[in-house]
C-alpha cells in the first residue's frame, strides 16, 4: 500500500516522444520546495496546457457522438478547418458528417480515444484497418492513414484487392504491385476480376504478359497517367514530415542519379582520353619505327648494295611465300566450301530422292488400296448379281412349279369329271353350260 501522505500525478512528456505519458511520480508533501514546478498549476487552480480539452458533438446517420476536439484538430487538417467555424461554447450544436456510417466512425474513435484497457497496444481487424484507411484518407488524418497502410501491407494477398484499394486510397505502390502479380502469376484474369480493375487495364496487362515484360520502369510507363495521378493525390494525403522525407528521398535519388551520370560521363571521357593517348603513342611509335627502318635501309644501301639486293630478294621471296600461303589458304577455303556445298547438294538430292521414293510408295500404296477397294466392290457387286440371279432362278422355278401344279390340277379335274360332262344336257338353244365348280377351277388366277 502507498503512503497516504503522498499524491500521484501523471507528468506530460514531449508530444514527439514515443509515449504520451510517463510512469506515475510520487510528490512528497513534506518536500514542496524541490517540487514546486510540478505542482504550481494544481496549487493555483489553472488549466493544464495539454490535458484540458474542449468537446465537440458529431452526428453520423442520426447518432450523436461527443468527444474531445483536440485529436481532431491536431490530427486532421480537414477537421482543423471545419472546427474553426464552431464556437467553443456552443455545446449543443452537432456537426453532421457525411461519407461514413456510425459503425465506421466508431472504429475511428476507437483509434483516436482508446477505452481503458490493461493492454499497452490496440488490436484491430483487417476490416477495421480498411475503415481507418478509408476515413483517414477522406478526412486527412495523415498519420493514421500511414499507420493503416503499415498494418494492411502484409495482409493484402489478393492482387485485385491491392489494385482496388490502391486506387481508392491513392497508393500507387499497391497498384503497381498488383499489376506485377497479375502479369507473373500462372492463372488468367477472370471476367469478375477484369470488371473490378477495368477491361482496358486487363488488355494492357495481357500485352505485358505476352511480351514477358517484368521491368518495373516499363510497368510504370505503361500506366504513367494513372500512377502520376495517384502519386499527386498520395502527396496530398501525406503528413508534412512524410512529404518532406519523400521529397528528400526523391532529391537523394535525383542526386544519386546525377552523380552516376556524371561518373559515367567522366569514365567515358577518361576512356576516350586513354584511347586517344594510345592512338597517338601508337602513331608515334609507328613513325619512329618507320624512321629507323628508313635510316637503316639508307645505311645498308650506302654500305653494301649487294646486301640490299639480297634483302630485296628475301623480301620478294617472303612476299611470294605469303602470297602462296594466302593463295593456298584461299584455295583450301574454296575447296572446303565447294566440298561442303557438294555435300549439301548430295544431301539435298538424297532427301529429294527419299521424298520422291516415299511419295511413289505412298502413291503405289494408295493405288494398291484403290485396286483392292475396286476389286472388293466388284466382288461385292458380282456377289449381289449372283445372289439376285439365284433368287430369280429360284423364283422362276417356283413359278414354273406352281404352273405345273396348276396344270396338273386342271388335268385331274378335267379327267375326274369328264363323265359328268357327257351326262349333262345341252340347253334348248344349243349352248353348252360349264359347271360352276369347273369354271372356278379353270379361271385364271
Amino acid at each position: 500500500m502507498s503512503d497516504s501522505s503522498q499524491t500521484w500525478c501523471m507528468v506530460p512528456t514531449d508530444p514527439a516522444s514515443d509515449c504520451a505519458t510517463q510512469a506515475p511520480t510520487a510528490i512528497d508533501e513534506s518536500n514542496k520546495e524541490t517540487m514546486t514546478a510540478l505542482t504550481t498549476l494544481a496549487i493555483e487552480g489553472g488549466k493544464d496546457e495539454t490535458y484540458y480539452w474542449d468537446t465537440v458533438k458529431f452526428s453520423v446517420q442520426g447518432i450523436s457522438f461527443k468527444v474531445p476536439r483536440y485529436q481532431f484538430v491536431i490530427g486532421s487538417t480537414y477537421f482543423a478547418k471545419k472546427l474553426e467555424s464552431t464556437k467553443l461554447s456552443d455545446d449543443e450544436a452537432s456537426i453532421a458528417l457525411e461519407g461514413a456510417t456510425a459503425s465506421q466512425f466508431r472504429v475511428l474513435l476507437k483509434l483516436l480515444f482508446p477505452i481503458h484497457t490493461t493492454s499497452t497496444t490496440l488490436k484491430f481487424t483487417k476490416e477495421e484497418w480498411l475503415v481507418i484507411l478509408e476515413l483517414s484518407t477522406l478526412w486527412d488524418f495523415h498519420e493514421f492513414r500511414k499507420l493503416a497502410k503499415e498494418h494492411l501491407e502484409p495482409q493484402l494477398d489478393d492482387p485485385i484487392e491491392r489494385i482496388v484499394l490502391g486506387r481508392a486510397a491513392y497508393i500507387p505502390r499497391w497498384v503497381l504491385d498488383g499489376y506485377e502479380t497479375l502479369v507473373t502469376r500462372s492463372e488468367c484474369i477472370s471476367e469478375q476480376e477484369s470488371e473490378r480493375i477495368s477491361h482496358l487495364t486487363t488488355v494492357r496487362l495481357y500485352i505485358l504478359r505476352h511480351e514477358q515484360c517484368l521491368d518495373p520502369e516499363i510497368f510504370a510507363s505503361r500506366f504513367s497517367e494513372e500512377i502520376h495521378a495517384l502519386e499527386q493525390r498520395e502527396r496530398d494525403h501525406m503528413a508534412a514530415e512524410e512529404r518532406q522525407r519523400e521529397e528528400e528521398k526523391r532529391l537523394e535519388e535525383e542526386e544519386k542519379r546525377l552523380e552516376e551520370e556524371e561518373k559515367r560521363l567522366e569514365e567515358e571521357r577518361q576512356r576516350h582520353a586513354r584511347e586517344e593517348k594510345e592512338k597517338i603513342e601508337e602513331e608515334k611509335a609507328r613513325a619512329e619505327h618507320e624512321e629507323k627502318e628508313r635510316k637503316k635501309r639508307e645505311e645498308m644501301e650506302l654500305k653494301e648494295r649487294e646486301e640490299q639486293e639480297r634483302l630485296a630478294a628475301e623480301e620478294r621471296e617472303r612476299l611470294a611465300a605469303e602470297e602462296q600461303e594466302r593463295f593456298f589458304a584461299a584455295e583450301g577455303r574454296r575447296q572446303h566450301e565447294m566440298k561442303a556445298k557438294r555435300a549439301q547438294r548430295k544431301q539435298e538430292r538424297k532427301e529429294k530422292a527419299r521424298a520422291e521414293r516415299e511419295e511413289m510408295e505412298r502413291k503405289e500404296k494408295e493405288e494398291e488400296r484403290r485396286r483392292e477397294e475396286e476389286e472388293r466392290l466388284q466382288k461385292e457387286a458380282d456377289e449381289r448379281i449372283r445372289k439376285k440371279e439365284e433368287e430369280l432362278r429360284m423364283e422362276e422355278a417356283r413359278i414354273a412349279q406352281e404352273l405345273a401344279d396348276l396344270e396338273k390340277q386342271k388335268e385331274e379335274a378335267r379327267i375326274g369329271r369328264s363323265s359328268s360332262f357327257d351326262a349333262e344336257r345341252k340347253p334348248s338353244d344349243g349352248s353348252f353350260t360349264v359347271p360352276s365348280s369347273l369354271a372356278e377351277l379353270l379361271a385364271p388366277r
